[in-house]
């Protein structure tokens, strides 16, 4: 079992450069990325989301990418010196023109921009792909790790109240049972004071508590959830994504109870029906965080 709550860091060399992603991860029906990385690397961003979506089935992940150091070397710098020396020449001219003296100050008047270009050194994040990804694999790992940790600890809870489930489940057969012989002691004790001393006929007094008891059987639902809750078990013990498949036995599992819930006269399995889905209830908040 895998929880969807994750973290992970890494950082390594890539290019010329270093690079480094952190990867969140939380619950989410679907499997939602959100990827922030710099501009110029917009041309391995589906390779990012690829490798996000090869690795983990369910989650909303925030990935998040920079380059602590330039991939491919920093900055290229270049100076126009033609353009610098005919700016200067206008500028003498402009002053012996106007008459002007004293200094001027060149790169003031000139704009330091308009003679040096400043360019970052560009090449192909495509090919560097093979060193970016072990990068990115390092956070995946550490992000798994956590969330197969936060897994086992779910399902350790699971199988704890599982067996809660299960204890009430056979507390309910148990009441189940007495309550049939209650309800043919109920039918003797109200016929006897409507007849007196009239004889009672046997066959008639199990016609009324066969009616009765049908009305009240829960034979049916029992045997349907202790099925559930074994097929439940077996799934907490299953290294695939099983998530949903949780999430649609405990709608089987309440479905039953309620069932049980709207038959039952018996106060002790009322009881213990209002005791069981509270226990799903719980089971059904963690599962909300199961991939």
């Amino acid at each position: 079992m895998h929880s969807m709550t994750g973290y992970g860091t890494a950082e390594g060399r890539a290019g010329q450069g270093r690079l480094f992603v952190e990867i969140k991860s939380v619950n989410h029906r679907y499997n939602e990325l959100i990827v922030k990385i710099p501009g110029r690397m917009t041309s391995i961003e589906h390779l990012i989301r690829k490798r996000i979506q090869e690795k983990f089935g369910r989650g909303k992940f925030d990935i998040f990418i920079k380059e602590k150091e330039p991939l491919f070397g920093g900055v290229e710098i270049t100076i126009d010196t033609k353009l610098a020396k005919r700016y200067q020449l206008a500028i003498k001219n402009l002053k012996k023109e106007l008459g002007l003296s004293g200094e001027v100050d060149f790169f003031h008047a000139v704009g330091l921009d308009r003679i040096i270009q400043i360019e970052e050194c560009g090449g192909s994040y495509e090919k560097l792909w093979p060193q970016i990804s072990k990068v990115i694999d390092v956070a995946i790992k550490h992000v798994s790790t956590m969330r197969l940790a936060e897994g086992k600890y779910i399902a350790a809870d699971q199988k704890k109240r599982l067996a809660l489930v299960a204890g009430m489940v056979r507390s309910m057969k148990k009441h189940s049972q007495r309550a049939k012989s209650n309800n043919i002691a109920r039918i003797k004790s109200r016929m006897n004071g409507v007849l007196g001393d009239t004889p009672m006929e046997e066959q008639r007094l199990q016609l009324e508590a066969a009616y009765l008891g049908g009305r009240q059987d829960i034979s049916e639902e029992l045997v349907r959830l202790e099925s559930h809750l074994k097929q439940y078990r077996a799934l907490l013990s299953s290294k695939d994504a099983i998530g949903r498949k949780l999430d649609f036995l405990l709608q089987e599992m309440n479905r039953e109870i309620n069932t049980i819930g709207s038959k039952a006269s018996d106060s002790d399995i009322s009881k213990t029906v209002v005791e069981c889905k509270a226990e799903l209830e719980r089971l059904r908040e963690q599962v909300q965080n199961v991939e």
